[in-house]
């Protein structure tokens, strides 16, 4: 089930749930930012009422975190199966 949430500046809380709906990621960058963008499939539902999450990170950030769990992995690897 995927699921995203955030806490704003106030404290607040949002959740957006996909539940076991098929979703669509995509992911853009400029040489500043990161833009990840997760969208739920919802055929039955109007283009402005659909569930999505949009971020943006800065690129230096998201490289970094992207080069620490390739190490992680490399010094750490999963059991497959």
């Amino acid at each position: 089930m995927s699921h995203v949430i955030l806490r704003g500046k106030n404290g607040r809380r949002h959740d957006v749930s996909f539940e076991d709906d098929n979703i669509k990621v995509e992911i853009y960058a400029s040489a500043e930012t990161v833009e990840l963008v997760v969208e739920a499939q919802d055929t039955d539902c109007l283009p402005d009422k659909r569930r999505f999450v949009l971020v943006n990170i800065p690129r230096h950030l998201f490289s970094k975190a992207m080069a620490d769990l390739a190490r992680q992995d490399r010094e750490h690897p999963r059991p497959k199966g």
